[in-house]
């Protein structure tokens, strides 16, 4: 999950938002799929928090059921460690994040459905006390672009 969160809230606005209009028709395609998920990122962020919490908790105290005490601890800190922290990471950042989020945005929906009861309130709530998600820089160029006269707007060379 550490993985997914990396990978999903550093995908930046803009580069996804060129990809819907501008990019292949796979580009466009993934994009689509990633845009509604990162539409509310307090959801998406304490969602993948939320099941990453409980998948850590859980493998020690399963652990600890078949092995000795000392055992589970360090078993449970390698396994969480690497297949949890370290390979997701690098692997959910690399150059294909667009595609990866694309891949797995059908889970992240289903997760985000499943803890709703919890996750929608708690993101709610960081909307009303952090404000919502920034708006991307290409909608901000967009509003700046057009907020100035037009005669300012045509582009001119020396």
């Amino acid at each position: 999950m550490s993985g997914l969160t990396v990978g999903y809230l550093s995908i930046d606005d803009l580069v996804l938002e060129l990809r819907s209009t501008n990019g292949t028709d796979e580009e466009k395609k993934h994009a689509a799929k990633v845009l509604p998920i990162l539409a509310d990122r307090h959801w998406l962020l304490v969602t993948l928090l939320l099941m990453n919490a409980a998948a850590m908790e859980t493998l020690p105290l399963c652990l600890d059921k078949l092995v000795p005490e000392y055992l589970a601890i360090i078993i449970s800190v390698t396994l969480v460690l690497f297949f949890g922290e370290v390979i997701p990471q690098a692997y959910c950042t690399g150059p294909d994040q667009v595609k990866i989020a694309a891949y797995v945005a059908p889970l992240t929906k289903g997760l985000m459905l499943f803890s709703s009861i919890i996750s929608y309130p708690l993101a709610k709530l960081l909307d009303r006390v952090l404000g919502e998600h920034h708006k991307s820089r290409y909608s901000l160029i967009t509003q700046i672009y057009k907020s100035r006269p037009q005669s300012s707007n045509r582009i001119t060379y020396s």
